[in-house]
């Protein structure tokens, strides 16, 4: 039986990411957002104040002192912080996934090297590169020839990797203090068989961040493009099994919860909508009455509600699923869903404010900026709906919900 009734604790973190969300978080964004260089952006107060609260560590195992997290608990507290801003909550979900990659993919002794730099550090944030310039959704479903995917080429030379190539649109590129790549380590070969994880630190020789990307959304985030020119990586900081990095992301993106958590933030995009809109429509008087009393905008905000709820729904029996039995197709197909119902909640909250939502002073032109982005991050929608359907399965002659009928017309009878 599902049971989403939720712990103590689990309750007690999402009021205090609320709360630090409402807060610090929207006040703090509302001044971002409006930055015009995005490499000023990133609040680093927001940061320290998160470490204090023990929200930035939420993965770290217990013995290393963080919160040893779940799936569906970070999805919750996710949600309530990306409530206060989309940019800084990835910021946070970013480095709540490649820690738990960290976490699962590390030996003993690496983890006892790695570990402290991320607990002690309130300001470390966590990033991974993957995607590249002429490589990206390729890696996803994937497309597994010698000539696609991944072209960061990881070289053996004695004790050590030597990284060249060019990571692009990486979250926390720039401002990460310790970052996971994927390179490939023989072209020869095709991506699943050739592709190795390394950790490295900002302060690596032959790694720098060498632009910061402009984006119409999430600006108080920041996406770099990332240079490794004969980077040296030595081999105890190669992580994971060898050439089977490929399959590590996709058990990130599935078994450890990515794309769920994906998901949960953007619907703090769209419950964030939707709850001003609410406002709005109570305090906005138009034809002698509130707004609310208009049928069309009361039908609009019901509608509104039930989306909210149907994705979090969800994504809530995705992450519970995350830790008993993984479904790829339940966990990618959440965050699809999810990301594109506050779309459309985001849309909905548009049309309720008229004219006066497009308006830069009011939340709604942010909100909306927003939710748009995770149509494409985290995997794009179409392909992951594409890989999904990989997965649908088919109905045999011995499955009693085999027709007969149903055989005879597809053979034209």
């Amino acid at each position: 039986m599902v049971d989403f009734t939720l712990s103590p604790r689990q309750k007690e973190l999402r009021e205090i990411a609320l709360d630090f969300a409402i807060r610090k978080m929207i006040p703090s964004a509302e001044k971002s957002d409006r930055i015009a260089d995005p490499a000023a952006a990133f609040d680093w107060d927001i940061v320290r104040e998160a470490s204090r609260l023990g929200l930035r560590t939420m993965t770290v195992p217990k013995v290393w002192g963080g919160e040893g997290a779940d799936v569906l608990t970070c999805a919750m507290v996710g949600e309530c912080l990306a409530y206060g801003d989309l940019g800084m909550g990835v910021a946070f979900d970013q480095t709540w996934k490649i820690m738990t990659m960290i976490a699962h993919l590390t030996t003993d002794e690496q983890r006892k090297r790695w570990m402290p730099l991320v607990v002690n550090d309130p300001t470390c944030v966590l990033a991974a590169a993957a995607t590249e310039p002429m490589s990206g959704s390729d890696s996803i479903l994937p497309y597994n020839h010698p000539d696609g995917g991944v072209r960061m080429t990881a070289v053996k030379k004695g004790d050590r990797w030597v990284l060249n190539g060019t990571k692009r649109y990486i979250s926390n590129g720039g401002i990460a203090k310790v970052i996971y790549v994927m390179a490939r380590t023989d072209l020869s070969k095709p991506p699943l068989e050739s592709m190795s994880g390394f950790l490295l630190t900002d302060k690596t020789p032959g790694y720098k961040c060498t632009e910061v990307w402009d984006k119409l959304g999430q600006r108080c985030v920041q996406n770099g493009t990332l240079e490794f020119t004969n980077c040296e990586i030595p081999e105890e900081d190669r992580i994971g099994k060898p050439g089977q990095a490929l399959i590590e992301l996709g058990q990130l993106l599935t078994r450890f919860g990515s794309n769920i958590q994906a998901g949960a933030t953007v619907l703090g995009v769209a419950q964030r909508c939707y709850d001003v809109s609410l406002q709005y429509a109570r305090e906005r008087v138009q034809s002698g009455v509130p707004i609310f009393e208009h049928q069309i905008q009361k039908t609009r905000l019901a509608r509104m509600t039930m989306l909210l709820d149907a994705a979090r729904n969800y994504l809530w029996y995705s992450a519970w699923g995350a830790g008993i039995n993984p479904d790829v197709r339940v966990g990618s197909m959440s965050k699809v869903f999810a990301s594109e119902a506050s779309a459309k909640v985001a849309m909905d909250a548009f049309e309720l404010w008229a004219a006066t939502g497009y308006m830069k002073k009011n939340p709604i032109e942010k909100l909306l900026r927003d939710a748009l982005s995770f149509i494409h991050s985290d995997g794009t929608n179409d392909v992951l709906t594409l890989k999904s359907g990989n997965f649908l399965g088919t109905i045999e002659r011995n499955d009693p919900r085999w027709s007969q009928r149903v055989n005879e017309a597809a053979m034209g009878l």
